[in-house]
């Protein structure tokens, strides 16, 4: 008896199939923000869930002490061109123990973490520049993500042989949590809501086709 059939007959037919919640491929849902980049880029002291170590202690072998501290604050969700800048350390030592800290450069001007959607196992495609030409609508790295995360849907294999799936799959994995006009007066949400940059500066909001 092979190994496969010994395990369904011993366990179900089911035995072969992925377990629920479980393995690769199983559901990982994370927080998009308005800006267009994940939960997990934005600083906790604006909402995300960005992991830095804080005050850790290192032994060099002559037996001095380095205590090194991380600092971040915003956004580092968008990709960076070669050669840019992502992190600056000021070390003291003249300290005891010796001191570094460590601080991570924004990529993204975004102010804080404002959740409009959650996408389930989003990798790398929600991770879009942010673009030089900030009145272009659709160069927003939120659109520029739908549509890479779209792109690798519709080469899966499912998708080659079935033309639906990949529409399909896509609105099972990308669930929006708040679509609505920013402005106050105005009560268009749900469809044709989308993020713009307002200005050079990038601020950005939640507008309709009114008001883009």
């Amino acid at each position: 008896m092979g190994t496969l059939d010994d395990l369904t007959n011993s366990f179900g037919p089911d035995a072969l199939k992925p377990r629920p919640g479980s393995g690769r491929g199983a559901p990982s849902w994370h927080g998009l923000c308005v800006c267009g980049h994940l939960q997990r880029f934005h600083s906790t002291d604006v909402d995300g869930t960005f992991r830095m170590r804080e005050g850790f202690e290192s032994t060099f072998p002559d037996g001095s002490r380095m205590v090194t501290s991380h600092v971040f604050h915003g956004c580092r969700g968008s990709m960076v061109s070669k050669g840019q800048e992502t992190v600056t350390e000021v070390k003291d030592e003249t300290a005891d123990p010796m001191t570094t800290v460590v601080t991570f450069l924004a990529t993204c001007p975004c102010p804080e973490f404002r959740e409009i959607a959650k996408v389930d196992r989003p990798n790398r495609y929600f991770n879009q520049r942010v673009p030089t030409d900030w009145e272009d609508p659709l160069r927003h790295p939120l659109i520029i993500g739908i549509r890479a995360f779209n792109t690798f849907l519709s080469h899966r294999r499912r998708a080659l042989s079935d033309p639906t799936w990949a529409a399909a799959e896509f609105d099972r994995r990308f669930e929006w949590t708040h679509r609505r006009c920013a402005l106050s007066r105005c009560e268009v949400a749900g469809d044709g809501v989308w993020p713009v940059y307002l200005n050079p500066e990038m601020d950005i909001e939640l507008r309709c086709a009114a008001h883009r």
